[in-house]
């Protein structure tokens, strides 16, 4: 099972639309997503956190993390959002900005591994005129609407960093950038998993020393590579536990532990519960 989204920008540089859709599986990208609620509200879920976007709110899943979108049970309405996807490392950010933007939209810590999330509020109808004015262009496709596009997309990610900065909901402290070559080791752990992962080993394939891919590793995806790896583990669990009804062997063996009661005991301490008490909990939801 593999959580990895892939999207071919060679191609396709972007991908924008709207929808309603209230079932996006649990995965995670190179690139990134933004999504802007039109109408109704849906559930967001991100790092074993969840909140409820409503009407007007904004949300930013950085590259590389861990996202899921979900029914919001409490919602009687029809569900319409925005969704923007792009790879900020090829929208073209000046130099003289680039840091600053890879502080807001690259760079996360184990203590803000959750979307960025804008809330509702009239002083943020900036954002949802340029957002629609992205979607226009992508679906009209006049001349030169790629080069609208990312203007829009410049004009967006502007906005966010100002109501960011303006709330101070966010405090980035400043990382050392990993090389984007060694992007593709985030990938082969995803598909590797139910193997045996050494950290070592994955160093080597970056060609860096243990040391210094354990440091550039922590700083720049705000947990250490083995506790990344846990996670991306203990994430694939629990899609088998709730969409699946395989038993507890079977997922500890498909998703990498050592055995079954290895696989509980870590999964009760992530979560609070046992694996068959959140098994039941979910189909009593149901």
């Amino acid at each position: 099972m593999k959580l990895f989204e892939y999207i071919d920008f060679m191609q396709q540089p972007y991908d924008i639309f709207y929808t309603d859709s209230t079932h996006s599986p649990l995965h995670w990208h190179y690139y990134s997503e933004i999504l802007y609620i039109i109408r109704g509200s849906i559930k967001i879920v991100c790092n074993n956190k969840e909140k409820i976007l409503k009407q007007g709110d904004v949300c930013y899943c950085y590259p590389l993390q861990l996202h899921e979108v979900r029914k919001n049970k409490n919602e009687t309405d029809e569900i319409k959002y925005a969704v923007i996807k792009f790879n900020i490392h090829t929208v073209h950010i000046p130099k003289a900005y680039l840091q600053k933007m890879y502080d807001y939209f690259v760079r996360r810590t184990a203590d803000n591994d959750f979307c960025l999330v804008i809330n509702e509020d009239k002083s943020h109808e900036t954002i949802g005129n340029i957002i629609s004015h992205i979607v226009a262009e992508y679906e009209k496709k006049d001349a030169m609407y790629m080069l609208a596009v990312q203007s829009g997309i410049h004009m967006l990610l502007i906005e966010i960093a100002r109501n960011v900065e303006k709330s101070g909901i966010m405090q980035r402290e400043k990382h050392t950038d990993i090389s984007l070559s060694c992007y593709h080791i985030l990938e082969y752990i995803d598909t590797h998993s139910a193997e045996p992962l050494e950290v070592q080993q994955l160093a080597e394939m970056c060609h860096m020393s243990y040391s210094n891919f354990a440091r550039l590793f922590r700083e720049n995806y705000g947990r250490s590579c083995k506790e990344y790896i846990k996670y991306i583990r203990l994430n694939k669990a629990q899609d088998l536990l709730l969409n699946s009804d395989y038993d507890l062997d079977y997922i500890a063996q498909e998703t990498g532990f050592f055995d079954c009661s290895h696989f509980i005991q870590t999964y009760k301490k992530w979560r609070g519960i046992t694996p068959k008490q959140e098994r039941m909990q979910n189909r009593e939801v149901l």
